[in-house]
């Protein structure tokens, strides 16, 4: 991974929903990212900072720039919105740290958060890089009473691949990694 990119998760049924097209390596897209994990709390540290972890997962610190009921944004050295309940702490000026998961913005931002009075610019431009699709065998689990397939994680890997083809990799339930490198115009 070169400097400034960055890797973000996105799931086929994003694509599927009509909200993109299939990705491809070298192409040119417009996206905002969210953030998703309850794993952030407040800090003093005043340095922006975002630390590839693995997978779509980052260490990062930063700053809260925008809260509503329903929906915060965070500066880690790109902006990346959250549409869920912010925890109490969150307050704008308020500085942040944790791991997080980043990934496409499914359509939250695209459709309809870019309109909220006061939101800030959330998309970027970026230069598709690198195109991982996960693969591994499917098993069932029993999450909160509820079976559902996840990966094997003894078995899980991550493999790289020239395009998406959301209707067709892995029976149309695909996860892809893509890495984005910004564009600079």
């Amino acid at each position: 991974m070169r400097a400034h990119e960055l890797v973000v998760g996105i799931n086929a049924w994003v694509i599927q929903d009509g909200n993109y097209g299939d990705f491809s390596l070298g192409e040119q897209h417009k996206l905002a990212i969210e953030f998703y994990g309850p794993g952030l709390t407040a800090t003093p540290e005043r340095v922006k900072r975002c630390h590839h972890a693995g997978e779509g997962v980052y260490a990062v610190a930063g700053e809260v720039i925008f809260v509503t009921p329903t929906v915060w944004v965070l500066d880690i050295g790109i902006k990346v919105f959250c549409e869920s309940r912010p925890p109490e702490f969150a307050q704008v000026g308020q500085w942040i740290q944790g791991k997080l998961g980043l990934g496409v913005d499914p359509f939250f931002y695209k459709e309809y958060l870019h309109k909220e009075a006061g939101m800030p610019g959330l998309s970027y431009e970026w230069i598709v890089t690198q195109i991982q699709m996960c693969k591994g065998p499917w098993i069932e689990e029993t999450q909160g009473g509820r079976t559902v397939l996840t990966r094997d994680p003894a078995r899980k890997r991550w493999a790289d691949t020239p395009n998406t083809d959301a209707w067709n990799d892995d029976e149309g339930r695909a996860d892809y990694l893509l890495t984005l490198l910004p564009h600079s115009n």
